[in-house]
């Protein structure tokens, strides 16, 4: 009896909850896809990114300009060779590291960190395409 009652009253509820949250992980990631937007406003002394996905969230993140040390791209999936590698862009700052973008093409993550990079005035340290590694003109500053 005690057995039913422990089955009945705690494995049950315990797999439907991991089965739930499955679900709702997956239904976040087709809200991401299909309403997800990011923007980037570069103001004067600082960059504020904004991400929305639909009316579920709205974070707001500010980069001060003076702080930012350096733009790096990196690799966000994809083995060497692989055709469905994907790229994405980390500000690293005195304090913190900032994921601007992940998933994206290599030429959009190129394209928009030489924009900040450009932007603030700092190193954009990109990736050769083919082989994933650091490249030789990362060692070049952008002015």
């Amino acid at each position: 009896m005690i057995s039913i009652l422990t089955f009945l009253f705690f494995f049950i509820p315990l797999v439907l909850y991991f089965f739930a949250a499955k679900i709702f992980n997956q239904v976040y990631i087709i809200f991401y896809f299909f309403l997800g937007k990011l923007s980037f406003d570069f103001r004067f002394n600082c960059l504020i990114f904004t991400k929305n996905i639909g009316i579920l969230t709205n974070e707001i993140q500010e980069i001060k300009r003076s702080k930012i040390k350096y733009v790096q791209q990196v690799k966000t999936s994809g083995f060497k060779g692989n055709r469905f590698s994907s790229w994405g862009l980390l500000i690293k700052t005195t304090n913190q590291e900032y994921n601007l973008l992940s998933y994206q093409s290599y030429d959009k993550t190129k394209w928009l960190g030489n924009v900040i990079a450009a932007w603030a005035k700092v190193k954009y340290l990109p990736l050769l395409k083919e082989s994933g590694v650091r490249s030789q003109e990362s060692e070049v500053r952008v002015n």
